[in-house]
């Protein structure tokens, strides 16, 4: 029989906080370009296209969303583990992320947003409505452009190939990656 101990409820959203960690990126109406690492974010509805992610009322990001009404998703890869250590540990309102830790960049299609070079894929989106939740908002974006490496999807995300490696935060600064099997 399972053992169960009791957890914490400031811990509780670790059980099921695991999914691929994202970058939320904007501009805000100075010009500048910023990104910040979100670890809750997820479809809303598959047409038409919209997701959520959770941003605090703090981040710099938060401000830029609403000033521009736009943003991106973009899904990091494995291998860019550090550039999210780097990115989540100081502000937008304190420097320029993308030249401090010299982040090479691609534009979006459709959103005024740098997405840094590297990632697994991304999504552009309109801001559509957001929920005020105390210090964080849940922000719902609708989609209006996307793409993906081409090596890391075949009619879905190939976690089990190098190219679809992505990053799942644990908590702290603990990440793992999807392991190599796939069950069918």
């Amino acid at each position: 029989m399972t053992a169960y101990v009791e957890l914490p409820l400031e811990s509780a959203h670790r059980i099921i906080n695991h999914g691929p960690v994202v970058l939320l990126c904007t501009k805000n109406p100075e010009g500048s370009y910023n990104l910040a690492p979100i670890a809750w974010c997820c479809p809303v509805q598959k047409s038409p296209p919209q997701l959520l992610v959770v941003v605090g009322k703090r981040h710099k990001s938060y401000s830029n969303v609403f000033a521009a009404k736009e943003f991106i998703i973009a899904v990091p890869h494995a291998e860019q583990a550090e550039m999210l250590r780097q990115t989540g540990s100081v502000s937008g309102s304190e420097c320029d992320k993308f030249a401090h830790f010299d982040i090479n960049h691609i534009v979006g299609q459709k959103v005024d947003a740098h997405i840094p070079a590297g990632c697994v894929g991304y999504i552009e989106c309109q801001l559509n409505k957001n929920f005020d939740t105390d210090k964080t908002d849940i922000i719902v974006g609708q989609a209006v452009a996307a793409a993906v490496n081409s090596e890391a999807f075949d009619q879905r995300l190939l976690v089990e190939k190098s190219a679809g490696k992505t990053l799942h935060h644990l908590g702290e600064r603990v990440f793992v990656t999807p392991d190599d099997k796939v069950l069918q």
